[in-house]
């Protein structure tokens, strides 16, 4: 009877281990799924492009779709005046006629005081001298002026230039052109819309987790990002943002990721769950019950 009893004891010991370890594993799991949450992917940025200055739109050489670079022209305004004005900017400070005939000028003053000033006293008047050193001295300030006249001419042909740069509407970013809002001919204002751009490198994924895991989310962290069909797939992506601001109503905090898209391969405005490498939530029972009495 006793080794029976014994071995009836080592039986429930055994079921009841079994039975721990189970528990163990269902809470180790549900701890994993706590730490993979659903999010969003978005754009980088989305921008509304317009114009600096008023004027009629002359081209609009991108559509919808288009792929466009950081600083590529994406349209123009009518520029003919502008372009005139630069051109006789261009012609004023790249011309050095002043300057020259001013500095052959001062030379023959120099010559002609260097004379003087051989000459005895006697033969050359004092009235005389004074007139050549004065004429010498106001063609060297004649000189100074010329100079300062091309000066400003090269400043005048940057501002024309800044104007005419005013007439052409360059993509601030590398992104894709989603809307096209105006056409050539239309009369474009300071607050008129031309097109719509995103930038799809880097994508941004927002998540919102249980306040508790605030302290065990890191910038620089890697998680994995795994996006609903029919895109699919698990990419890496960096966290970049934590927020230092909970949101009480539902006791979360954001969280955002940056997940690289060079190729533009990944659309954006798309469900997905992230996974964040995280320990469990909670300590887990390990230990082996006691032997039943």
């Amino acid at each position: 009877m006793t080794l029976q009893a014994g071995t009836r004891r080592a039986g429930i010991r055994a079921a009841l281990a079994a039975l721990c370890l189970t528990a163990t594993a269902a809470q180790a799991q549900e701890a994993r799924l706590e730490a993979r949450v659903d999010c969003v992917v978005e754009p980088a940025q989305k921008l509304k492009i317009g114009s600096a200055t008023l004027g009629i739109l002359k081209s609009v050489p991108v559509n919808r779709g288009a792929t466009v670079n950081a600083g590529d022209i994406i349209a123009r305004l009518d520029s003919s005046v502008e372009e005139a004005n630069v051109a006789l900017s261009r012609a004023q400070s790249e011309s050095r006629a002043g300057i020259e005939a001013q500095q052959t000028r001062v030379e023959l003053y120099k010559r002609r005081l260097d004379r003087q000033n051989q000459l005895s006293k006697g033969i050359v008047t004092q009235e005389k001298l004074d007139q050549v050193e004065a004429d010498y001295e106001i063609g060297r300030r004649d000189l100074q002026t010329e100079i300062l006249k091309h000066k400003l001419n090269g400043i005048e042909l940057q501002r024309a230039e800044a104007q005419l740069e005013l007439r052409m509407i360059r993509s601030p970013i590398r992104g894709i052109v989603t809307e096209r809002l105006m056409s050539a001919g239309e009369f474009v204002r300071q607050d008129s819309a031309i097109f719509t751009l995103v930038q799809l490198d880097p994508l941004y994924v927002e998540a919102y987790l249980p306040v508790a895991r605030w302290k065990e989310i890191a910038l620089g962290m890697t998680a994995t990002v795994e996006l609903d069909q029919p895109i699919g797939g698990a990419y890496a992506a960096k966290v970049s943002v934590v927020d230092q601001v909970f949101d009480a109503a539902s006791g979360t905090f954001g969280v955002r990721l940056e997940l690289p898209n060079p190729d533009f391969k990944l659309p954006g405005g798309q469900r997905c769950k992230v996974a964040f490498p995280l320990a469990p939530a909670g300590p887990l029972a390990t230990a082996v019950p006691p032997d039943a009495k």
